[in-house]
């Protein structure tokens, strides 16, 4: 199985000759992005059907811009990973890296951002050049005709009367920026590798029980019923642990 990653990453301190078993003073922490369905241990994007109750759907797209990245202390305090930004695209762009600054200890979880904060959100996007997350030819996820980006681009396709039609679901507006926050104990002392499973069936059932058929097939985040809403705060619990190795 191909997983999905990102990775916030840190140059190790050089140890010194004098002291070989030296721990080092900064840490990197690659993070996996795996996406599951339900009991499901893989999705196959653009093939697989996936059974949802009474529904069917098939993923073909999961573009999504991730900020504001921290690490929760064992008391409880947030230590944020600044001006750090990550586009994640399943199942095409398998690989990102981030630098960050990561103390050496003990946490007790990782903590991000679907979306932006208001002031990068409505700046100028033409800033952001090169393969910076942000750049809008990187990402294909910028809305130039009214400003702002879309933090999440879900699509795929469902059945309804035994025919194949697609959705459509573009999640933007800062009112659905999706906090995450995944508790886990996390042993950062040397190089780690965080894998979370991204569970695409909450997308649609975390916290609101919604269909292609019933609810829509389509939303810009704008004259939706507050379809976007709904799936924004899905999309915020569809994540879990699932390892951390060296």
């Amino acid at each position: 199985m191909k997983k999905f990653v990102f990775s916030l990453a840190a140059a190790l301190l050089v140890l010194t000759a004098c002291d070989p078993d030296k721990k080092p003073e900064i840490v990197r922490l690659d993070v996996r992005i795996h996406p599951t369905f339900g009991s499901n241990a893989d999705v196959v994007f653009n093939s697989q059907q996936l059974v949802m109750g009474l529904d069917t759907v098939k993923f073909t797209r999961a573009d999504m811009i991730f900020s504001e990245f921290a690490l929760i202390t064992e008391q409880g305090a947030r230590v944020d990973l600044r001006n750090e930004y990550a586009h994640i695209s399943l199942p095409d762009k398998s690989t990102l890296s981030i630098p960050a600054v990561i103390t050496p200890g003990q946490y007790a979880g990782f903590a991000f951002s679907i979306g932006l904060d208001s002031a990068t959100n409505h700046g100028d996007p033409s800033i952001w050049s090169g393969p910076h997350p942000l750049n809008p030819n990187v990402n294909n996820l910028h809305w130039g005709w009214t400003g702002g980006y879309i933090f999440a681009a879900m699509e795929g396709y469902y059945q309804e009367g035994g025919a194949e039609k697609p959705w459509l679901y573009h999640i933007a507006l800062m009112e659905n920026k999706m906090d995450v926050v995944v508790m886990a104990p996390l042993d950062l002392t040397d190089h780690k590798t965080l894998t979370l499973n991204m569970d695409l069936e909450k997308f649609f059932k975390a916290v609101h029980d919604l269909s292609p058929v019933e609810d829509g097939d389509f939303s810009h985040s704008t004259f939706d019923n507050g379809l976007a809403h709904k799936l924004s705060e899905n999309l915020a619990q569809s994540f879990s642990f699932e390892s951390l190795v060296p």
